[in-house]
């Protein structure tokens, strides 16, 4: 499964016009709406956002879309568009549908690695083998050891290989995240391979890992002492109150999660080829001409790509980040460990003025971006794997033109 590496803001921003402090539903399938011309009447202007939002849907063949724009400590504006699924025509929406969040999942990951740093648990520097009963060294450069920073920073030496992403398949994983790390860097493991490690010795090149960042997941079981899913529900999503956020499509209601969706003009073999993780479809199912719905999926690498939640609840994390890791009356990070996390990129990618992540699996693009200066962010996601540069454009224009 591939993970797109850095965040793109800028793709050519329209003229947007005023916030609306809440949220709706651009209801229906995505179809093509008229262009709107530049010196449209002020009536037209309030939905100006979501007629372009919706032509660049039918036009890419996004079956459906959630957003929203976060300032200071609440959401400003949000707005779903389109199907969370079409069979049953579930509207996609920021407060009701659940969706896997891909690669944005590693910020939650780094979170809660700082979480255990901050209580003086391991330094950032020290080597991850202290903690594990495997050993993790790049066999190029066995003596070169691997810290907790180059794991955070993507500069570990970690490579992603073919075989971590073949067991990614419908439902719940059904070997643990333990397993999989243990099988993945132990010797003559059954992952293993020396493909798994980069040429470049650990701390000197960034190389985005996937596979480093279920590390770092399976550090957090280790030091914390209990599962992931277990530590990040005590320790993030219940304070932050996601409280229908998890690792695992079994903790959530079914019926709420969007499908994942891939749109294809001729039927082929295999929709994600190269991936290693073939079809994700449901069992029986072959793929045929236009949108193909992938069986609710997962990975049993867990904290590199796994988090489901809305959008919604997601800008609860994003406004913790934005306020020095407060929430409401919660503290989840210590106001300098929040300003270390950015400007050290731990688990933090920057571009422009905009901190975030994105994330890309089949069916699934998922992007959270923020400012901790101006302290305004946004969040999309969509139930198609397409790049988003043409809606985070419309929101990054929308929001700084609405910042004082």
């Amino acid at each position: 499964m591939r993970r797109r590496e850095l965040i793109t803001l800028f793709g050519g921003a329209a003229a947007i016009y005023s916030l609306r402090a809440t949220c709706a539903v651009a209801g229906g399938f995505p179809h093509k709406e008229p262009e709107v011309p530049a010196n449209a009447p002020a009536a037209t202007a309030e939905s100006l956002i979501d007629r372009l939002i919706k032509r660049w849907m039918a036009k890419r063949n996004v079956p459906g879309l959630a957003a929203c724009i976060v300032r200071d400590n609440k959401v400003v504006w949000c707005n779903g568009y389109g199907m969370a699924n079409i069979t049953k025509k579930v509207p996609f929406t920021p407060d009701q549908s659940l969706f896997q969040i891909a690669s944005v999942s590693k910020t939650i990951t780094a979170t809660a690695i700082m979480q255990l740093r901050d209580k003086g648990l391991f330094k950032l520097d020290e080597d991850v083998n202290k903690f594990l009963r495997f050993s993790v060294r790049n066999p190029n450069y066995s003596d070169k050891r691997i810290t907790f920073r180059h794991l955070l920073t993507h500069t570990s030496s970690i490579s992603d290989s073919d075989a971590i992403y073949s067991l990614c398949a419908a439902g719940d994983p059904t070997v643990s995240l333990e397993e999989v790390v243990t099988q993945y860097f132990t010797l003559k493991g059954s992952l293993w391979s020396r493909k798994n490690y980069a040429k470049d010795a650990p701390g000197t090149k960034e190389r985005y890992s996937n596979a480093g960042f279920s590390l770092l997941g399976y550090l957090v079981e280790v030091i914390g002492e209990q599962p992931l899913e277990e530590y990040l529900q005590k320790n993030i999503f219940i304070p932050l109150k996601m409280n229908e956020t998890s690792l695992y499509i079994g903790k959530l209601n079914r019926e709420k999660h969007a499908r994942a969706y891939t749109y294809v003009q001729r039927a082929g073999r295999q929709l994600s080829p190269g991936n290693g993780d073939g079809n994700l479809l449901p069992e029986g199912v072959s793929p045929r001409a236009g949108y193909n719905e992938h069986a609710l999926y997962s990975c049993p690498t867990l904290a590199d790509s796994m988090v489901r939640t809305s959008v919604n609840q997601l800008a609860n994390f994003m406004i913790a980040m934005m306020n020095n890791g407060r929430f409401e009356e919660t503290q989840v990070l210590k106001e300098g460990t929040v300003n270390e996390m950015l400007t050290q990129k731990l688990g933090w990618f920057m571009t422009g003025d905009y901190w975030g992540h994105d994330g890309s699996d089949p069916g699934c693009s998922t992007e959270v971006a923020l400012n901790p200066k101006t302290k305004v962010g946004f969040i999309i996601f969509a139930n198609a794997d397409i790049k988003l540069n043409r809606v985070k454009a419309l929101l990054l224009a929308k929001a700084q033109q609405e910042t004082p």
